[in-house]
């Protein structure tokens, strides 16, 4: 698999990975299995694929484990704890939490009430906040425990018809300075990813209008893939970035130096 950290992660750290079954949860999964992280896979309602990865990352001789959970529900607490709870009792306490999960409801602007602004953020930012605060609180400093949080370029800057999940997004790259600050002292590293537009099969016959808008916009002219931006999870939460906490890196192909004039 592409996209390794240089240094083979030790062969008994364990991570935890929300939103396993989307794009690009299915690569940082893989990409972690491959460094030799055994891998607790979370999802919500897609138990088929997430079985079909576990057995994916089986067979590159990672241990694997599925968790169901939905985490945008009332009691967002007890789910959390419910989730760490599961995912040690398979494997062990995580040394790495990669928060993927996340929705991408698009309502347009005149209809953006209460209603919709609160649906969002239960799905975006409240259980990642939660998940966060649960997970930090079970790692062990001497292990050198690492969260990563999947944000977006959208938080810099949101598209049309784009605004709670942009709000939401640039909430999240703050709760990724606010969270390091707070647990630094007590040796956990937070971080974060900006992708920017990422490539998947059958996105140029969807979106033909804005895969091209993003691929003229991008220094390297074109999307990211899911493999680029796993790799960069990977190393963020590897031993090579050990000094690295309270940033959000973008993973964007160059769109973030775009000219915005």
């Amino acid at each position: 698999m592409s996209g390794t950290p240089r240094e083979p992660a030790d062969p008994g750290r364990t991570a935890l990975v929300t939103g396993a079954t989307g794009g690009l949860g299915r690569a940082v999964a893989a990409t972690l299995a491959a460094a030799g992280y055994a891998v607790a896979l979370q999802h919500r309602d897609s138990a088929a694929a997430a079985d079909a990865l576990r057995a994916q990352v089986v067979q590159t001789g990672a241990r694997a484990a599925v968790l169901a959970a939905d985490l945008a529900v009332a009691d967002v607490d007890a789910a959390a704890s419910r989730l760490l709870d599961e995912a040690t009792a398979a494997l062990d306490v995580p040394d790495v939490v990669v928060l993927a999960a996340g929705a991408q409801q698009l309502t347009a602007w005149d209809e953006l009430d209460a209603t919709g602004w609160d649906a969002l953020y239960a799905h975006t930012l409240r259980h990642t906040a939660v998940l966060l605060r649960h997970a930090a609180a079970r790692m062990r400093p001497e292990r050198h425990p690492a969260i990563v949080v999947v944000g977006s370029i959208e938080g810099y800057r949101a598209a049309p018809g784009h605004a709670a999940y942009a709000v939401y997004k640039a909430a999240l790259h703050h709760l990724v300075g606010a969270a390091a600050a707070e647990l630094g002292p007590r040796g956990v590293r937070v971080v974060g990813v900006a992708p920017g537009l990422i490539d998947r099969p059958g996105l140029a016959q969807d979106w033909p209008q804005g895969l091209a808008r993003y691929s003229a916009a991008a220094a390297l002219r074109r999307p990211v893939t899911p493999a680029e931006v796993a790799a960069a999870i990977a190393f963020l939460a590897s031993p090579d970035a050990s000094g690295i906490s309270g940033v959000v890196l973008p993973v964007d192909a160059g769109w973030s130096c775009a000219p915005g004039w």
